[in-house]
């Protein structure tokens, strides 16, 4: 089983941010929430003067891309045309001068309409708006300046300057990750696992936070896993691919039911996943917000990874769970592959 013509027709840019603080800047643990939320924030209030009912129409939205984004901000996370890869150090400050990454990755045709209005918020973000948690001594949230930008493939592990140091100048991103860049890996890592006893290790980085019969999934489950990411893909591909009509329902169920049988074949030989309870303040909504999930190490064991391969790749570019555009759901391949950086 292959993926084309599925996912054929579907593209996706990793655009990572390095940001380096000019103030403190007080955040928590988990600082996917306070990126976002800002970042939100911020876009939504800064960039378009229609009014509501105009915002609200489809023809403006197609326009506009402020709109476009904050339009399908509410809703099932496939509505989403992005997913938001946070800095994974758990510190409560940042100091001036030290330096974070953060990486948006940026879903179908749109990703390089949507891109400077993406990059020019986030550096309002830092310079004017503020992060984190408001300092009265500083009477402002803290502030940073964008140090670089850089686009990058971790399927083909290719990374482009986009806005290279000591630049104003941003670029188009030419890298992004395509079916056949995930084909090509897939290929390679099979060759690689079937000279392993088919071990494959897979690192939960943020918060895996997945719903299985109507209960939260706390300890890791290959099956539901394999599923939910179908179904993501799917309704990912269907809102930002070039042919929809690939991805209605019939199509999916004959999917599952191809890769629901290979996913009961895959067992967990170690689990070294615990449950992160994490929770994320909304400014907006005045009330936090559980984010908390699995993370850390897994090794799964399949007698064949060839037809998983390729699914499993797309989900670590497009995340799994709730909380993705708040930086929830990434995980990676490690593989011994020597590729696993602090972002991307």
């Amino acid at each position: 089983m292959n993926t084309p013509p599925f996912f054929s027709d579907f593209t996706i840019h990793h655009i990572r941010f390095t940001a380096e603080a000019t103030t403190p800047i007080l955040l928590d643990e988990f600082k996917g929430s306070a990126i976002r939320g800002a970042w939100q924030s911020y876009l939504s209030r800064a960039y378009c003067g229609a009014p509501p009912q105009v915002k609200a129409a489809p023809e403006h939205q197609a326009a506009c891309p402020v709109c476009y984004l904050t339009s399908r901000d509410t809703g099932s996370e496939s509505r989403r045309p992005f997913a938001l890869r946070p800095p994974l150090e758990r510190i409560p400050r940042y100091e001036p001068g030290q330096r974070f990454h953060f990486t948006f990755s940026l879903f179908g045709p749109n990703a390089l309409f949507l891109l400077p209005y993406v990059a020019l918020a986030l550096h309002e973000v830092g310079e004017t708006f503020g992060l984190g948690r408001f300092q009265p001594e500083l009477q402002s949230r803290g502030r940073y300046r964008l140090a670089r930008i850089d686009a990058y493939n971790p399927h083909a592990r290719a990374q482009q300057a986009i806005m290279p140091e000591g630049s104003r100048t941003l670029t188009f991103p030419s890298l992004p990750v395509t079916a056949d860049s995930i084909q090509l890996r897939a290929a390679q890592m099979a060759e690689r696992l079937s000279a392993r006893d088919n071990i494959l290790h897979l690192h939960l980085k943020t918060p895996l936070r997945l719903i299985h019969h109507n209960q939260l999934m706390r300890r890791f489950q290959v099956v539901p896993f394999i599923q939910r990411l179908a179904e993501r893909l799917f309704a990912l591909a269907a809102n930002y691919g070039q042919h929809p009509e690939w991805y209605q329902q019939d199509a999916l169920r004959a999917f599952i039911a191809q890769i629901r049988p290979l996913a009961e074949n895959v067992q967990v030989v170690q689990d070294d996943a615990a449950w992160w309870d994490v929770k994320g303040y909304s400014s907006r909504l005045k009330k936090y917000h559980y984010l908390g999930g699995l993370v850390g190490p897994i090794a799964l064991r399949a007698d064949d990874w060839r037809p998983l391969l390729p699914l499993l790749l797309w989900g670590e570019s497009v995340q799994l769970g709730k909380n993705v555009v708040k930086g929830g759901g990434w995980y990676e391949i490690t593989n011994n592959e020597q590729r696993t950086t602090n972002n991307g």
